[in-house]
Parts: C-alpha cells; sequence; structure tokens
C-alpha cells in the first residue's frame, strides 16, 4: 500500500485533473467543481484512519474517489 502522503498528493493530482475538466466547453461546471470538492474532501479522512479495519477503511475511501472521478466522466459525456 501507497504511504499516506502519496495517496494525498495523488488525491490532489486528479482533482487538479478535473479542475481542468470543467474548463472544457458545454461541460456543467457546477456539478464538476462539486466533485471537484469532494475529491478534496477525502484528504482529511487519510490521516484518520479507523483502526482495526483499515484495509476496509481505504477500500471506502478509493470507492468514493472513483465515484466523483465516474461522476466527472458521465458530464463529460453528455458535453
Amino acid at each position: 500500500m501507497a504511504s499516506r502522503k502519496d495517496l494525498k498528493k495523488n488525491i490532489q493530482y486528479i482533482a487538479n485533473d478535473l479542475f481542468l475538466a470543467s474548463l472544457i466547453e458545454g461541460v456543467n461546471r457546477e456539478a464538476v467543481i462539486e466533485s471537484v470538492q469532494n475529491v478534496l474532501a477525502l484528504i482529511p479522512r487519510i490521516s484518520h484512519t479507523q483502526p482495526g479495519n483499515v484495509k476496509g477503511y481505504y477500500k471506502k475511501l478509493y470507492e468514493d474517489l472513483n465515484k466523483e472521478v465516474e461522476k466527472v466522466a458521465a458530464e463529460l459525456d453528455k458535453a
């Protein structure tokens, strides 16, 4: 498993890429910006892992991240 520092950086890179996607013509910018905010809200969750269920905790974190990325992908498909 990657270190927390690397995971935080990867989430920031994903948020940057999603924000750049909001600059494309015909995209619902509000929906994309909301997804970017939700992705950035995952960063503090990395530092507060639940003891005893670390694997499940990070699995849920990755699921939440993928869900937000899929929202933006669906929004880009509409454009």
